[in-house]
Formats: structure tokens, sequence, C-alpha cells
């Protein structure tokens, strides 16, 4: 069981992404501060990922690996209400 937690993220290209972090639903790194802090993980997955640069959308991916090395900062968004 996972925690679904939207992200947006800017990468070393100036490029902004957009999606959805899988965070495990209970126990440790549940939270997301927990999760990138993780030296264990030097890749972030994302699903339903949308990369803009300044302004306009480039491209859509159903799933997208990051290399936390690019991260500049990654913050959490708000979950839309259904």
């Amino acid at each position: 069981v996972f925690k679904k937690v939207p992200v947006e993220i800017e990468i070393t290209t100036g490029k902004l992404v957009e999606g959805v972090l899988n965070l495990p639903g209970a126990g440790y790194k549940t939270r997301l501060s927990d999760f990138v802090n993780d030296p264990s993980k030097q890749f972030i997955v994302l699903t339903n990922a949308l990369i803009s640069k300044e302004g306009k959308l480039e491209k859509k991916y159903h799933s997208i690996i990051i290399a936390k090395s690019a991260i500049i900062h990654i913050v959490e968004l708000e979950q839309k209400e259904d």
C-alpha cells in the first residue's frame, strides 16, 4: 500500500517536473523528507509526470526516473479533492 504524494521538482536543467511520488503507506519513510534523504536511494520515480520550462508544457510521461543529484528543490503539492 502506497501513499500518493503530488510533488513539483526543479531540476538542474531549469525544468520543472510535476508528478506523483509513491511513498510507503506506513512505517519509516512515509514523509517526503525521509524518502528524499534516504542515502540508499539515488533516484526518484514519478508517475503522471509533466515537464515544463518557463511555464510551457514540454512533455508528458506515464513515469519518469530522476536522479536525486539533479534535484534543486522538491515541494509537496496540495492534494486535489475529488
